[in-house]
């Protein structure tokens, strides 16, 4: 379930992302205003109003479910009483970042990466206020959560993270130039888009999102050089197994471990929602506040 919503953030923001488009293009009674054309194909054009109608139709439910469950989810929480503490939040981001760290970000689910921080903020406690919602009828044994703790401590024993860019070269001639390029102010990620070969982060100028020690997508030759690198400092050439690396530092967090009392909360949910399958639905919490809308029932 956990790996679930993680992923669901992001289908989140894309789907949210439409349904801005939709909403900034159409009136108070639902007309779309829109005229002017996104494309011209020969000498025919394709219009805004029939590129939306196109979004409407393929992600309009869609959207409008996820509107939806988060003001349901919204407002069940406040009638229950359920809030996600700033201490809390910011462990959940700290975790979320380890969950997906480079293999999410520059593999798997590159979208992850253009998130703003209040926006991964608000997916994430959204996320929790939903577990709360979905769990706080179970009740867990104090033996049980304790015994999870101690199967999964290596989960909440977190390493520095940092968050990186790279360039790849194939000599180290040729990284030396490179070295030589940025030292005279050339911009890392336009160097990384032309002149790197590593196919995954080249795309997106060197990101690497944010990775540690265990990152299996990341060569390890550059954690030798990344613990005494500061914020905003590039280093290299490093020898690495494609061939030559230039690591940039953009950001980095310390490593901590949680106790148990600081993640038992999290604990009760996760098992939980184990305990209660994977047939749950959003929607089932729909009749408690009295939901209607243009598709009929739910």
């Amino acid at each position: 379930m956990r790996s679930k919503w993680l992923i669901g953030v992001s289908a989140f923001l894309l789907i949210t992302n439409i349904g801005t488009l939709i909403y900034f293009t159409s009136n108070d009674k639902g007309d779309f205003l829109l005229s002017s054309h996104v494309a011209e194909v020969g000498e025919e054009s394709i219009s805004e109003r029939e590129w939306v109608e196109v979004l409407k139709q393929r992600y309009g439910k869609e959207i409008l479910t996820q509107m939806i469950n988060k003001k349901v989810v919204a407002q069940l929480a406040e009638k229950h009483e359920i809030r996600v503490s700033e201490k809390e939040l910011k462990r959940e981001i700290d975790l979320y970042h380890r969950m997906v760290g480079a293999g999410a970000d520059a593999y798997e689910h590159p979208d992850i990466d253009r998130m703003n921080d209040e926006e991964l903020a608000k997916e994430i406690e959204h996320a929790i206020l939903l577990e709360e919602l979905i769990t706080k009828d179970v009740v867990i044994k104090e033996e049980d959560l304790r015994k999870y703790y101690k199967e999964n401590q290596h989960l909440y024993d977190l390493k520095p993270l940092y968050h990186i860019s790279q360039i790849v070269v194939p000599t180290k001639d040729e990284a030396e130039q490179i070295m030589q390029e940025l030292e005279s102010g050339s911009s890392f990620s336009t160097l990384a888009r032309e002149r790197s070969i590593d196919e995954f982060s080249a795309p997106s100028g060197g990101a690497m999102g944010w990775i540690d020690v265990n990152s299996n997508y990341v060569d390890p030759a550059y954690f030798e050089e990344l613990s005494d690198m500061g914020r905003g400092e590039w280093r290299g050439p490093i020898e690495i197994q494609q061939g030559y690396g230039i690591v940039y530092l953009h950001d980095t967090k310390e490593g901590t471990r949680y106790t148990y009392e600081e993640v038992k909360g999290q604990i009760k949910r996760q098992i939980a929602i184990q305990q209660l399958g994977s047939d749950f639905d959003p929607k089932q919490l729909w009749d408690e506040v009295d939901v209607s809308w243009e598709y009929g029932s739910n």
